[in-house]
């Protein structure tokens, strides 16, 4: 069944029945989501992963001849640009390994060979340091990235394929590509940090802390801690948490900021600003973390601002977040609170990984609407009828709209899946325990 002919069914809210009102909130049963039963719903969420968006890429985005992933793509699924880069490497290598690794399949498994042997022999660089791009046969188009994203998201696809061969070699590259990239991270002149388009925020990205660097490392050193016992990983880890938890949250305003000083100290000029989709993405992966580490009190914390976030960035009017820009104070040319102009499809995709996740272990009704709103929203908006890939973004309205920073021909290897393998995850622990909250244990 395609993402269309889905949208013919009519969304029942979110029934979560309760044994006797007097009980704790374990003893709650979640029976339907999303106007489905949770089967309904595992069976939707697999099906667009393996029968939609997996074959989609087999067209073209997966390179057989040469190795690696392409990612700019004509709606068949033709490439329109040759050009790889290390980032959607990274992104295709976790993608096949994780597929692997929790839903099995040796398929995955040689397509994540193919991707890891290309970035290994035409984009890697040295001491950790992978170069930013490669023509489809994998001759250099550029240098070693600037910033240091495309290093971390290799990280992030050695650690799922060391996860499934368990070849030393690729965990120690993993490793050395982090420490690599913290260390060109925390020099006083890296320019890796990029401004926003639309901030409004005119100030050198020279030495500034993102919020997206400590996002990716937080994220995938909790899988590599969830199998892998490594006292420095961890420490690196544990320090990251307290910078998304204690430093780039504002208390002042009830944001999670985009910007920081070196030191991790806040800044007039960078703390009235957030940009949102990072911010929501941010929380469910403090979530997972807090779930790996047994800690409650943590879970609760930044469920609350899970929520609060969410309330500030709804569209009561056309529904959706505004993915983008919030402005906590007004500024000329930028008025205070949500900008609405763009709805991304990634951003989206993260309210339904934090909300099933506060939704699996507490029950919260908040959450419930908010899946209930976010997942009517993205198949109303996202789909495109006979292809696999949904589209980048969206305006206000929900009409089709180009994000200015990318090509029209850009096709997302990663935040689609990511969601629906992390959903069917949380939804097939729900059915095996019954619709019964999951415990931390």
């Amino acid at each position: 069944m395609t993402l269309v002919n889905c949208l013919s069914k009519i969304f029942s809210p979110v029934v979560i029945i309760l044994k006797e009102t007097s009980m704790d909130i374990h003893d709650k049963t979640i029976k339907r989501l999303a106007g489905k039963s949770l089967k309904e719903l595992y069976d939707f969420c697999y099906n667009t992963l393996f029968d939609d968006f997996l074959p989609f890429w087999e067209k073209g985005g997966l390179d057989k001849k040469f190795g690696g992933v392409i990612c700019e793509l004509n709606e068949d699924g033709n490439v329109e640009n040759n050009e790889k880069t290390i980032i959607f490497q990274g992104r295709g290598l976790w993608l096949y390994s994780y597929l692997f690794n929790f839903f099995g399949g040796d398929r995955w498994l040689e397509n994540a060979k193919n991707i890891h042997k290309f970035m290994l022999n035409h984009m890697y660089a040295g001491k950790g340091r992978w170069y930013d791009k490669v023509t489809r046969q994998g001759k250099p188009a550029s240098g070693v990235g600037i910033d240091v994203f495309g290093w971390l998201f290799a990280a992030a696809g050695l650690i799922q394929y060391y996860k499934a061969l368990g070849n030393d070699e690729d965990l120690k590259l993993a490793k050395e590509s982090i420490l690599a990239g913290l260390a060109k991270y925390d020099m006083a002149n890296y320019a890796g940090v990029e401004i926003e388009n639309g901030s409004g925020m005119n100030i050198n990205n020279l030495s500034l802390r993102s919020q997206g660097h400590s996002m990716v490392i937080v994220w995938m050193l909790a899988e590599l801690l969830s199998f892998v016992q490594d006292d420095e990983m961890k420490k690196i880890q544990t320090q990251h948490v307290d910078y998304l938890v204690n430093s780039f949250w504002n208390e002042e305003y009830d944001i999670s900021n985009e910007y920081l000083r070196h030191d991790y100290s806040n800044s007039p000029d960078t703390r009235w600003y957030m940009f949102t989709g990072h911010s929501i993405e941010v929380m469910w992966m403090l979530l997972h973390e807090a779930v790996r580490k047994k800690d409650e009190q943590l879970f609760d914390k930044i469920s609350d601002r899970l929520k609060t976030l969410l309330d500030k960035s709804w569209d009561e009017e056309y529904d959706g977040i505004g993915s983008e820009h919030y402005f906590a104070i007004d500024r000329e040319g930028y008025p205070r609170g949500q900008n609405y102009d763009m709805k991304t499809m990634w951003a989206h995709t993260e309210i339904l990984i934090g909300c099933l996740t506060v939704l699996e272990y507490t029950g919260a009704d908040w959450a419930a609407d908010y899946y209930d709103k976010t997942f009517e929203f993205i198949l109303r908006t996202m789909p495109k009828p006979q292809h696999g890939v949904w589209r980048q973004a969206v305006d206000r309205q929900g009409n089709d709209l180009k994000r200015p920073e990318f090509s029209i021909y850009r096709k997302g290897n990663f935040h689609q899946p990511r969601f629906l393998m992390l959903n069917l995850l949380s939804l097939d622990r729900l059915i095996k325990n019954n619709g019964k909250l999951t415990a931390f244990e």
